[in-house]
C-alpha cells in the first residue's frame, strides 16, 4: 500500500521518552508503555512530539527512539520532525521514510516569531517535497510564535494539521483537521475533525479510545476528567509519575528544562 492510500483518524497518541534517573534514555520503559497502548486498543502513535520531549533529545536520540518504535508497534507511527533549521528538518524527515514512519508531522520553525508568510510557505513547501511521506503541519502558536492561518494553509501541501490552539474555525482550511484540545473533542468532531491527539491518553487511554466511535456528553465528561488530572506546566512529569505507578519500572524523571517538582 502506498503511505499516501493510509487513513488517520481518531485517537493519536505523542509519547512520552522515559528518562533514567541519570538522564539516558530507558527504552525498555519505552517499549513497556508502547505495548499497554496496544493492549488498551490505541493505534496511532506520535514520536518525538512535545510530550515526547523532541526539545530535550538530540537527533540521534530521536532517530533511535523512532526506530525502536517502527520494529515494536504494528500501528500507524507519526514521526515529528521539528526543528528550527529547515535542513535538519530534512534530513530527520528522510531518515524517518527510511525507518518506516507512516507519516512526518512538523512545527513551524520556532524562536523567529512573526516569520514572514511567504518564509513559512516556503520553509514548509521544501519539506513536503522532501520526502514521499504525508505531512501533517502542527500548529501551536504559544510556543512557536508563528501561528498557521487559512493563508498558509492553502499555500502548502499538506494531509492534515495537529492544531494545540484547538482553533476550530481553521478546520475547513486543511483537508484534515486533528484537534490537540482534550475539552474540544465532541465540538471538533462535530464541526469536521478527523480526530484528535491527546497527552494526557497516555495515562488513561480508555475513555480516549471510547471517545473515537462515541462523542458522547458521557465520553467528552470521562476525557475532561482525565485531563484535569495531567494539564498545565507540570503536565509530562505528572504523565510519567502516572506511568510509574502502573508500569513497573518506568521512571517518572524528565530532562531540563522541566522538573518534577510543583
Amino acid at each position: 500500500m502506498n503511505k499516501t492510500d493510509f487513513e488517520l483518524k481518531g485517537l493519536v497518541v505523542p509519547a512520552p521518552a522515559p528518562f533514567t534517573e541519570s538522564g539516558a534514555v530507558d527504552f525498555g520503559a519505552f517499549l513497556a508503555h508502547l505495548d499497554w497502548l496496544a493492549e488498551c486498543g490505541v493505534r496511532n502513535l506520535l514520536v518525538n512530539g512535545t510530550t515526547g520531549e523532541f526539545f530535550s533529545l538530540t537527533p540521534a536520540e530521536q532517530l533511535q527512539l523512532l526506530q525502536v518504535a517502527r520494529e515494536n508497534w504494528d500501528g500507524i507511527i507519526i514521526a515529528h520532525t521539528g526543528s528550527p533549521v529547515l535542513f535538519q528538518c530534512l534530513e530527520t524527515a528522510r531518515a524517518a521514510e527510511g525507518e518506516g514512519a507512516d507519516f512526518i508531522a512538523a512545527l513551524p520553525p520556532f524562536y523567529f516569531a512573526g516569520a514572514p508568510a511567504a518564509g513559512l510557505v516556503e520553509w514548509f513547501t521544501a519539506l513536503a517535497e522532501s520526502t514521499a511521506l504525508p505531512l501533517i503541519l502542527y500548529n501551536f502558536p504559544k510556543h512557536t510564535g508563528n501561528p498557521l492561518t487559512p493563508e498558509i494553509l492553502a499555500q502548502v501541501p499538506h494531509y492534515g494539521m495537529k492544531d494545540s490552539s484547538a482553533d476550530l474555525s481553521l478546520i475547513p482550511a486543511t483537508p484534515r483537521y486533528f484537534v490537540g484540545g482534550d475539552r474540544k473533542i465532541c465540538a471538533a468532531y462535530t464541526a469536521g475533525a478527523k480526530g484528535f491527539v491527546s497527552a494526557a491518553s497516555n495515562a488513561d487511554p480508555l475513555p480516549y479510545v471510547r471517545i473515537e466511535t462515541d462523542q458522547s456528553a458521557e465520553n467528552q465528561a470521562a476525557v475532561d476528567k482525565v485531563y484535569a488530572q495531567f494539564s498545565g506546566p507540570f503536565a509530562i512529569a505528572r504523565i510519567k509519575q502516572a506511568l510509574s505507578e502502573i508500569l513497573p519500572g518506568y521512571p517518572p524523571y524528565v530532562r531540563p528544562p522541566l522538573t518534577s517538582n510543583e
